[in-house]
Parts: structure tokens; sequence; C-alpha cells
């Protein structure tokens, strides 16, 4: 298994944002594989945030714990990395068949359903068949939402008829709206899901 770089496995969260996949506007890759058939399994996990966090710490201890950068490691340094890495995920697939092909990791006010198919299809567009996520509560975040406010109008009219010289009085009523962006504080949650490629022995 290739080691992931500390870089990726400390998992910054970032705001998320935009259109497409959530997973995917916060992927950053490792290694390439050829994507996955729609047919074709994908195993879907979730662990406790405490493993998942215990994990990241557990990397990043051993990356502080020599003063030669992870990208010198020996094969056994890398071996043992990844092997914890993999322990603390739960994955018990012999390391030499496991390939981290990526993470994704954010922050979110959404409501997010990792079994709702969503994170499974885009693993197998990044050749993955195995994903692990966690995630965890954050506290309130302001979020700015829109609302529409309605409006109601009366119009008050006096006229003269022309041909009578009366007067009188009409009552006109209408109805506005416009949209008014809000600061409102909603729960955030961290996600974090990573991505492997394990082959049969």
């Amino acid at each position: 298994m290739k080691y992931l770089p500390l870089v990726m496995l400390l998992a910054v969260l970032a705001p998320a944002a935009g259109c497409s996949s959530i997973w995917a506007r916060n992927y950053r890759p490792n290694l390439t594989a050829p994507a996955l058939r729609s047919t074709d399994d994908v195993t879907v996990r979730e662990i406790p945030w405490k493993r998942m966090q215990a994990a990241l710490q557990e990397q990043e201890d051993l990356a502080g714990a020599t003063d030669i950068h992870p990208d010198e490691w020996s094969t056994e340094q890398r071996l043992d990395a990844s092997e914890k890495l993999l322990r603390a995920l739960q994955i018990s697939a012999d390391p030499a068949n496991v390939r981290l092909l990526g993470v994704s990791s954010f922050r979110t006010t959404q409501k997010i359903k990792p079994w709702d198919g969503s994170l499974a299809k885009f693993a197998r567009k990044r050749g993955a068949n195995y994903v692990v996520w966690s995630d965890r509560y954050l506290g309130k975040a302001d979020t700015i939402v829109t609302r529409t406010v309605w409006s109601d109008h009366l119009v008050y009219d006096d006229y003269r008829d022309p041909s009578t010289g009366r007067r009188y009085s009409d009552v006109r009523h209408y109805t506005t709206s416009r949209d008014v962006p809000l600061v409102v504080a909603k729960d955030e949650t961290g996600y974090t899901a990573f991505f492997l490629r394990i082959d049969d022995d």
C-alpha cells in the first residue's frame, strides 16, 4: 500500500460550496485507478469519529517522531504507517492489496446522507471499491439563507364622476414580494472519507 502523504491525512476541513457532488468538490487524490462499472459493488462503511481522529493523530505522530520527511521514509517505515492506518480504519485486508486512492474532507451545514448512493457513485468514478467515512458535530455556524418577504398594500383613491359631479372613494389591494438575505445559526458537521481500492489476493 502506498503511503498517503501526511498533508492529505490531516484532512483539512474546507467549507462546502458549488453544485457538483460534495464528496467530489473536496476530494484530494493520491493514486489513480480505473473507474468501476456502475454495477460494481462499493462497500461504504462508517466508523466512529473517535477512531478516525485517532488514525489521523497517529499518522501525524509518526511523521513528527522522525527528522526524516515522510516522502523519504524507507519501505519499512511506509509499510508500518500504512498498516497502522488500515488497522485504525478497521480494514482487515492485506496492506499489500490495498491502494489508498484519496480522501475527501469538508464541513457543512447541509444534511448529508453518505448512504444515499452519492458517495458510492463518486467512489466508482475514482476506481474505489471501499469507502470508510466518519462525521462529527462541530457546533453552530452562521449561514446566509434567503427568505421571501410578502407585503400587503392598500391604496385609497378619490375621484369625481364627471357626469354627475359626485365624489367616490375606491380601495385597491395588491401584494409584493422580495427576497431578503438572513444570517441564521445552523448545526455544522464535519465529514472525512477515505477511498480505497482493495484487490483480491
